[in-house]
């Protein structure tokens, strides 16, 4: 899992992505998709810059819509 995720997180994402593998790829897509927005939220926490989270939200967005809807 991703370097600097607590021991709860790591459980939790883990169990995220074991899940998403059983249900396909759509299922694993948005779980990574999920964990890179979440992992951008908290950066913009500690740096208080919303510019590098509101575009990387959009490109992933428009990445699920082009390949998973």
């Amino acid at each position: 899992m991703a370097a600097g995720l607590s021991p709860r997180q790591a459980v939790h994402w883990n169990r995220r992505f074991e899940q998403a593998r059983t249900e396909g790829p759509e299922a694993f897509f948005r779980a990574w998709h999920d964990l890179v927005k979440v992992s951008a939220l908290q950066k913009v926490k500690k740096t208080g810059d919303h510019s590098t989270f509101n575009v990387l939200s959009q490109e992933l967005e428009g990445l699920y819509r082009t390949h998973c809807q």
